[in-house]
Parts: C-alpha cells; structure tokens; sequence
C-alpha cells in the first residue's frame, strides 16, 4: 500500500472518506449561514498554540459526548500520536495486552515494541453471516495463560470488516473490563459511520471510567490532512500522564489545523452526510462486483457501518494469496486494493 497508494490509478485499499478541499468546506459553512468561519480562517494566528488543544475545539468536541466527556477531559493529538502516547504513558515491560485482531498496526505492535505480552481476541468468519468478534473469545483471552491482562484494545467500528457490537454486546464488554479491573483503549476513529441506519453504540468513554476513547477527523469527516485527533476519558491520572507525555512530543497542534477543525465540527452532521451517501454507494457497487465473479470473491453481508469491507478471495486469488493478488491489480490495472485480505475459511 504504502509503495503504490500515491503513484496507482485507483485506490480500492484508502480506508477514509473522500477528502475535502479548505475551499469546499469554508464554502460549506457559508453555505449553512457560517458568516465567521472565513474571518476566523484569515485571522488565525501561525504562533504556538495550547497544549492540550485550542479551548473551542476541546469544547466542540466534548459535545460529542454529551454531558459524560467535558473540555477538560479531551486532550488533542494527532490520532497516530494519541496510539502512540497512550500506550507509552499507560502500559509498561511484561504488562498483558488483549487486542482485536486483524487491526490497525500500530493497535498493537507499539505495546510489543514496549515489551509487553499481546493476546488476541480475533475475528471469526461464516459464510453467510460475515465477520464477526464474539464475546465468548473475548472472555477467554481475558482468562489466557500469562499473567493478568492491564489493557483490552479496541476499534469500533472495526477496521477492516466494519463489524459493531450491538448496544447489549457493547454492554458487556464495559462489564468485563469492569470485572478484570482493565483499562480499555477504544479506538473509535470511524464512529459516527452507521451509514444512516441507526446510530453508533455509547462510546467507551462515556460507558466506562477508565476507558480512553481516541477520536478524529481523518476517516468519516474526510479531513485526514488536518492530522487533527483527540483522546477522551473520565479517568483524571491517566489524563494527567497523557498531557504531560504530550510536552515530549509535538507539544501543541497546528493552528491553521485547529481552526479548520473547529469549523468543521460545527457542520460535522453535514461532512458524515456526504461520507454515508458515498460508503452506501460504492458498498453497492463493491457488492455488484464481488456478485459477478463468485469464483474469486465472497461478499460477506454487507456492512452498515464503517468504511471498510473485509472481502474473501477465493480460487486462482486465493492461490496467489493476498498480497501477490494485490500486487497483480498493480501491475494489471494500476490499481491498489489492501494487502490484508484473509484466507478463504
């Protein structure tokens, strides 16, 4: 991905919503009436910012969160830092980790590049009912040989099968970490992606008071130039060493990324509209495809939420397993699809 993602002619393998020009999204806001939006954008000052994050934007996106989360209790970061910085300040040598697998990389190799255990809690995948992470796995890796788990990683909705636990699922997993006394990291980087149908479950943040919840504008807004993130949590001493840890790495955020930020959030209804109406459509289309050639590909039913679908190779394709699969679209078709796709069950 990373050798072909700016040079091929199509990208199946991005994971984020189709980006945003600056001029579209101030365009956006005088649209719906933002009349401060360009002042605030010609004024903003290029001088070091709050460390934490620029009070407004802490502000905008505490309100996510309802009444759980306050400004105090975000500190902006840029999203691959906030993995960076929680795994750092929270974990250390010989700690247990159980992570969801397949995931994000750095979900779980910056806690083994720290020296700790992982576990995985991995997906499972039927024909006919897709992908899916039972609860049932989860408890048995929290009980795994080893010595006692501190932290449970998590990613909802996940990436790439863009499975969601239901509100009771989500339920009892706050009441295991609970039980096993864990701090729970929640990446929740495409929450606000149930595609129009429903709504995403509490975040963890909210649910539990030792979860760290890691936002951002990368995925479902279209913003990932801004490199605008946050973590969110109730848990005050491990706030603490999260902003403190902050001073030894980019110590403050980019202005001009604060404001675009705040201008966003305040239409970020209208910037996930756009993302759910393009997911369904090429969800569609992925699908229809997938459906013509049934010797190479099973479509697992299909995701409603996320931005990602974790499709199944079959014959030849699977033969010249995922990444050789995903080389030959290269070379055929200048095209690039994720090097990750799973062997056929």
């Amino acid at each position: 991905f990373a050798k072909h993602e700016f040079t091929a002619e199509f990208m199946l393998g991005s994971s984020d919503a189709e980006s945003w020009t600056a001029k579209q999204l101030l365009e956006l806001a005088r649209s719906r009436g933002d009349e401060k939006a360009a002042l605030e954008w010609e004024e903003v000052s290029l001088g070091y910012t709050e460390s934490p994050g620029h009070p407004e934007l802490r502000k905008a996106i505490s309100g996510l969160y309802g009444e759980s989360i306050g400004p105090d209790q975000v500190l902006c970061v840029v999203p691959e830092e906030g993995i960076f910085m929680s795994m750092s300040a929270l974990l250390s040598p010989g700690d247990v980790v159980v992570a969801m697998m397949p995931a994000y990389q750095s979900l779980y190799e910056i806690a083994r590049a720290k020296g700790c255990a992982i576990r995985k809690w991995s997906a499972t995948y039927k024909p006919g009912t897709g992908w899916s992470f039972s609860l049932e796995g989860l408890r048995q890796a929290l009980q795994g040989q080893g010595g006692k788990v501190r932290m449970l990683v998590t990613n909802f909705p996940h990436n790439p099968t863009s499975w969601m636990p239901t509100r009771s699922e989500h339920a009892e997993l706050v009441a295991l970490c609970r039980q096993h006394q864990l701090l729970l990291f929640s990446d929740e980087m495409y929450w606000g992606m149930a595609l129009g149908q429903g709504s995403d479950p509490e975040s963890s943040c909210t649910r539990y008071e030792h979860a760290v919840t890691l936002g951002g504008l990368s995925k479902p807004y279209g913003l990932p130039g801004l490199r605008v993130g946050w973590l969110a949590t109730q848990d005050a001493e491990v706030m603490a060493k999260l902003r403190q840890l902050k001073d030894y790495v980019t110590i403050c955020g980019s202005a001009p990324s604060e404001v675009l930020a705040i201008i966003a959030l305040r239409h970020g209804e209208a910037l996930l509209q756009r993302a759910w109406a393009t997911a369904r459509r090429n969800r569609d289309l992925l699908r229809a495809f997938c459906e013509e050639f049934p010797d190479l590909f099973e479509w697992a039913p299909e995701p409603s939420v996320g931005l990602t679908a974790f499709v199944v190779l079959r014959g030849w394709a699977a033969r010249m397993g995922a990444r050789g699969f995903a080389e030959w679209c290269v070379e055929r078709a200048s095209c690039v699809s994720s090097s990750d796709a799973p062997k056929p069950p």
